[in-house]
């Protein structure tokens, strides 16, 4: 749950470390790709490669997935409550893996995704699909002129390629 708190976060440009919109003092969301691997695949789809090819051109780089868990409370300092939890920490586990990848070029214009495993992979995966970019702004429910283009492809057990957001 709190992966995907994080990456929601992160997709919509809620991390305070992020970059900030000229003179709105909120964080601009990042242009580029989700990427989203199956819980029964995740341990043995570590990295991939992602290929993203518009009219603008091609952008590829590696993606490192990593498989989410269970979370568990983190105890507070000794001088608080000692029933008390002060955080939560994500445990690594057999949950659904993701990643990110920024891609620069990216505009909001259809374009074809292909991700791959490297040689020798646990799994190989050499799926594409058509995918459009959605427009993202900053802040949740918020509009603005400058939109951001993200998306999100899922690999699904069999190895296939989706649009998932």
């Amino acid at each position: 749950m709190l992966t995907a708190a994080v990456t929601a976060a992160l997709l919509s440009g809620c991390t305070p470390a992020g970059p900030t919109r000229s003179g709105s003092g909120e964080s601009a969301p990042l242009r580029g790709f989700g990427v989203a691997v199956d819980a029964a695949i995740a341990g043995r789809v570590p990295l991939v490669h992602l290929r993203v090819c518009g009219a603008w051109g091609c952008h590829e780089q590696d993606v490192t997935l990593a498989p989410s868990g269970t979370m568990s409370a983190m105890p507070c300092p000794p001088t608080g409550d000692p029933g008390a939890a002060c955080g939560a920490v994500q445990i690594p586990g057999p949950g659904p893996g993701y990643g990110y990848a920024p891609v620069p070029g990216l505009t909001m214009d259809p374009v074809t995704v292909t991700v791959t495993t490297p040689p020798g992979a646990p799994l190989a995966v050499d799926a594409s699909a058509p995918v459009r970019p959605r427009p993202v702004c900053p802040g949740p429910g918020s509009a603005c002129a400058d939109p951001t283009p993200q998306a999100e492809v899922r690999i699904a057990a069999d190895g296939s390629l989706s649009q998932s957001r």
